[in-house]
This record gives structure tokens, C-alpha cells and sequence, in this order.
């Protein structure tokens, strides 16, 4: 149940946008269903979160009160006594609500602190009760300071020197995403705003969040020179900066510094364990952490090129130090979803697990080395050892993105979705700025035959596709998603456009492939979808399981191609 349901116009989404943002800030809870129009399949869901909100506002601009749907909505509202009317643009309100007060917004810049805006709570305050948004955030994950870490400037002489810049970035980021007591955005997220001119407020605006870590890094032989500077949003003002001019050996109590530096400002205070797992330094070789970083980097595309370049960034960091168990576990990733996306053969397999064996060896502590063995394991089909090591990876940092998304997707291959649902939540939970698990997640509902819960998974992570579309226009992955995912939930039109999209981008990409045929399955487009699969398999595909237990392809289990198709793959366990 909604605090607030905000009823309005589709033209004027760009204005109440940073409306619901500024209201969810203060600590309300805001229903405004964004990028879908009313249709009959959600009349149900509609009407539902509707009838529960405890106040509705009516945002009246000259577009919406032309609008059958909002006047109607306003009109039940009104009726229940939870009706909190704003208007813009001086529109002239419909006959039978002028005589209701409408807070006027007209000129209304975004800040919280303005009079309208204050006008506007204090209306709200008189529905929900007054001090209801000061009460609200008693939940654990509310009570979260929410943290960013913007990619560091290169200042380096050496255009290509980005990789270490940002891996420097991406380290510090994950050392934070270690600590309960913060909610780090994605890197995905925070990375979108590279090489913008965005300001503080606006990122942490956009991305939910109260402080931002920025920086700069300059290399020059081996010294290495990097500032950071730690910003609270609200007041666009310093909580912390500091400089660091040291030899590259430094660069790991470098980063320790930051992260340590960062908790203090915050003032959070860490148990003996959290203060432990961020004082680990994987390697002390800082030619070996370069290679790393270089690897890590080509681990986010999901295309064969790059996880091929991934691997020989991983060799390298090994040969420098061969005690590297991260590098090994990035190794035994990026075989892993190679095997899974674009390469489906016994060698990958093989590989995955040499490199996953060998980090357990070399770390039996480390959670990342346990998740990336159960990944290995899973694309073996060997689930009930796979399990195993994500319970494991979990009770060593029950913080681990990826290993509940991992666990996730090895229970939705086995067709387990009740407990692949509850991994891929607690994965969300940890991480709310990914997009690609809020489809994983509504796709186990569905099979599931949840079809409210499926919806409203599809309906929340619809405003953060937009948003990483938005920043992100060339993200193959996105774009896909976004189709499938908008198609589900009725803007069927702009859902094609965006599968056509993707298809024109990386058309010979075996998973892109694979994802439009999902989305031309669920189109009733048999046919094309069976003709995408099979290029998708002729070109590496080969992720026999899941493509049995995906609920997108259903529609085909009855062709006799589709049949065909998964018999030529064959079982992955029989080739490993």
C-alpha cells in the first residue's frame, strides 16, 4: 500500500518525475505507475493501488484535465476524502473541482525547501498524519545511507590509462558495497555518468542517494596521484577530500584509506569482521592488479569479444602473480558467461572450472572465489554442489551481489522459481539501481503464476530502464530488456522498436539473439522467434537449461523446430 498515488497526464511524466523523487525524499511512499498507459490488462492493478492509497494527488495541468482517467481518478479521491489537488501551467481546473484549494507549482525549481513544495506537504501531512514522513523510515533498508561512487577523472598523459582510473573507482565501490549499514549504487548506475558536466544534487537526485564520491587519478612512471573527495548532496558541500601522491606499490592502502576515510565521515560504525573484510588486499603486485582491473573491465558487455578480452587480462594478472585467487575467479567468470552467452562448448566448461578450483585453493575464505566456483558448477549442471557454494559465498558476505544473483539463476534453470524469486529479492535488496534482475525476478512470478507480483516488478523497474536507456542509448542489453519488459506490460509498439533496436546493434551477438527471439515469442511471432533462436545456437548459444525453464519461450515448446533445437544442444552436463 502506497502513501501517496500520483494522478496525472503521460505529457507531463517530465514534470512529475522530479516530483515523486522530491516526495519518496521526504520519506513517503509514491505510486505513479511511469511509461504505461491505462489499459484493461492492469485495470485490476490499478484500481487496487488506487482503492489502498491513503492520498492521491492530482496533478491538473491544461493536458490532464482533458483526461477521462484522471478526472476519474480525482473524482474517486475526492469522494474518499484523500484528494490533494497541484496544479501547473494556471490550467483552469474542470467545473466540478474549483472549488477544492489546488497547491500552485508554477515556477517550482525542484527544491524541497521551496514554499510550493512546502505547501504541498503540509497538505499531505493533513491526510497521512503529521510527522508521517519523519516516522516512515524505521525500515532497516530505509535507515541505509545511501552512497554513489562516480568514475575518477583519467588525468593521466595516457588517454588509455581510463581503465585504471575507473578501476580504481569500481574497487572502492565494491569495498563500501561490503557494509550493511550503506546502499551503494551500481556501477552500472554511477558509471552512466561518465564524461557528463551533471551536478552533485542532479546525480544523487537520479540515483537516490545522499553522498557521492568523486575523484581524479594521475599516473605518471610509478607514482600514482589521486584525490578524492566525498560530498554531501543535500548542500552540494564536502564531508571529506584528500590527496595522495605515493609509488603504484601504495595504491591498495590507497584505496583502504578511502574506504576507512569515507566510513568515519559517514560516521558508521563497523563491527571487527567489516573492518577486516576491507583491509584485504588480494594481491601485492601492482603491475598483476593492473591486468586485473583491465579484465574487470570487460566483464560488464555480456559479448564474446569482450569476455575473450576479459580472459587475457586475467592470464596476464596471473602470470605476474600466480597466488591471485581474484584473478582466477574473474577468470572462471568470464568462461562461465562465455559458456553461457556466446560459446556453449565442453572446453569453456572445462575452464571455468580449473580456474574456479584453483581460486578455492588459493582463498578457501573468499566469497567471491565460492560464487564463482558455484557459477562454474552451474553451467556443469552439477546444482546440488553449485548450492552449496552460494550458501557459502552468502554466509561470507551475505552482501554479495552476485552471488544471489548467481544462486538465483541456478534455481530458475532447475525450474525452482518459489526460491529463485526469494534470491533474486534479496539481490535487489542489496543492489536496487541493477536493471537485469527485476526481469529475472518478474519472469519467476510469472511462472509462478503470480501475476499481481509480476506486474508490479515490471511496473517499478520500468523508470530505471528508462533512465539507463537514457544515459546508456547504446546499451544492447537495456534495450532488450526494456522490449521484453514493456511489452509485458502493454506499450507493445515502443517495446518492438527497442527489440529492433538491439537486433540492428549487435546483430551477430548469440544472447542478443537469443533475448529478441524471447521478446517475438511472447509477440505470437513463432516463427521469426524460432528463426532468431537457431542463429542464436548456430552462433554459441547453448544454455540448454535455462532456455527450457524460460516462461518468455513457452509459446514454443510445442513447435517441432524448437524440439529440433534443444535436442542439437544436448545436455551441458554430458560435455563438461
Amino acid at each position: 500500500m502506497a502513501d501517496i498515488f500520483v494522478s496525472y497526464s503521460r505529457q507531463d511524466r517530465p514534470r512529475v518525475a522530479p516530483l515523486v523523487t522530491a516526495l519518496e525524499a521526504q520519506g513517503w511512499s509514491v505510486w505513479w505507475d511511469p511509461d504505461i498507459t491505462p489499459g484493461e490488462e492492469f485495470d485490476s492493478l490499478i484500481s487496487r493501488e488506487l482503492d489502498e492509497a491513503r492520498s492521491l494527488i492530482v496533478v491538473w495541468t491544461p493536458q490532464s484535465v482533458e483526461s477521462r482517467w484522471v478526472r476519474g481518478e480525482a473524482r474517486d479521491a475526492a469522494d474518499r476524502g484523500v484528494l490533494v489537488p497541484i496544479r501547473f501551467d494556471n490550467a483552469k481546473l474542470p467545473i466540478d473541482f474549483r472549488a477544492m484549494h489546488a497547491t500552485d507549482m508554477d515556477g517550482w525549481s525542484e527544491d524541497r525547501h521551496a514554499p510550493a513544495f512546502l505547501s504541498l506537504c503540509k497538505a499531505l501531512e493533513a491526510k497521512l498524519g503529521v510527522g508521517h514522513h519523519a516516522t516512515h523510515k524505521k525500515d532497516d533498508k530505509d535507515e541505509r545511507i545511501g552512497i554513489c561512487v562516480l568514475p575518477f577523472v583519467n588525468m593521466s598523459t595516457v588517454p588509455e590509462d581510463e581503465y585504471f582510473s575507473d578501476g580504481i573507482a569500481g574497487e572502492i565501490l565494491t569495498l563500501l558495497a561490503k557494509l550493511p549499514q550503506l546502499k551503494v549504487a551500481s556501477r552500472t548506475s554511477s558509471f552512466s555518468f561518465k564524461g557528463r558536466q551533471v551536478s552533485i544534487p542532479t546525480v544523487a537526485r537520479e540515483l537516490g542517494v545522499s553522498v557521492v564520491l568523486e575523484g581524479s587519478v594521475r599516473r605518471a612512471g610509478d607514482r600514482v596521484r589521486i584525490t578524492a573527495q566525498l560530498i554531501e548532496a543535500e548542500s552540494d558541500s564536502y564531508l571529506w577530500s584528500e590527496t595522495y601522491d605515493r609509488q603504484m606499490k601504495d595504491v591498495f592502502a590507497i584505496q583502504d584509506d578511502i574506504a576507512h576515510s569515507i566510513v568515519d565521515a559517514l560516521q558508521v560504525t563497523l563491527t571487527p569482521g567489516e573492518r577486516r573484510s576491507m583491509q584485504y588486499v588480494a594481491t601485492t603486485n601492482p603491475e598483476a592488479y593492473d591486468f586485473y582491473l583491465r579484465g574487470r573491465r570487460y566483464m560488464y558487455s555480456m559479448a564474446r569479444r569482450d569476455y575473450e578480452h576479459a580472459i587475457r587480462m586475467f592470464e596476464q594478472a596471473i602470470r605476474l602473480d600466480g597466488m591471485y585467487a581474484l584473478a582466477y575467479a574473474g577468470m572462471a567468470d568470464a568462461y562461465s558467461h562465455l559458456y553461457r552467452y556466446a560459446d556453449a562448448s565442453a572446453e569453456n566448461v572445462a575452464q571455468a572450472n580449473r580456474a574456479s578450483e584453483k581460486a578455492l585453493v588459493l582463498d578457501p575464505q573468499s566469497a567471491e572465489a565460492h560464487a564463482s566456483r558455484g557459477l562454474a558448477l552451474v553451467i556443469g549442471e552439477q546444482y546440488e554442489e553449485a548450492h552449496k557454494e552460494f550458501d557459502i559465498a552468502t554466509t561470507l558476505n551475505p552482501h554479495l551481489f552476485e552471488a544471489y544473483c548467481y544462486y538465483g539463476m541456478a534455481c530458475s534453470s532447475q525450474g525452482d522459481h518459489e526460491r529463485a524469486a526469494q534470491l533474486y529479492a534479496r539481490a535487489i535488496e542489496i543492489n536496487p539501481s541493477d536493471f537485469q534482475v527485476p526481469m529475472f525476478l518478474a519472469q519467476s512470478y510469472a511462472s509462478l503464476g503470480r501475476r499481481q507480483d509480476e506486474m508490479r516488478v515490471r511496473l517499478g523497474a520500468l523508470s530505471t530502464l528508462n533512465q539507463h536507456i537514457r544515459l546508456n542509448p547504446h546499451d544492447t542489453r537495456a534495450l532488450y530488456m526494456s522490449a521484453l519488459n514493456l511489452f509485458r506490460v502493454g506499450e507493445k509498439q515502443r517495446a518492438k522498436e527497442l527489440a529492433e533496436q538491439a537486433l540492428r546493434q549487435d546483430q551477430d551477438e548469440p544472447v542478443v539473439l537469443y533475448n529478441v527471439a524471447c521478446f517475438y515469442a511472447i509477440q505470437g511471432d513463432h516463427e521469426r522467434a524460432i528463426e532468431l533462436l537457431e542463429k542464436a545456437v548456430a552462433l554459441g548459444f547453448g544454455d540448454r537449461a535455462w532456455i527450457e525453464t524460460d516462461s518468455d519461450l513457452d509459446p514454443l515448446h510445442g513447435h517441432p523446430r524448437f524440439a529440433a533445437l534443444l535436442a542439437k544442444i544436448g545436455p551441458a552436463a554430458a560435455v563438461a
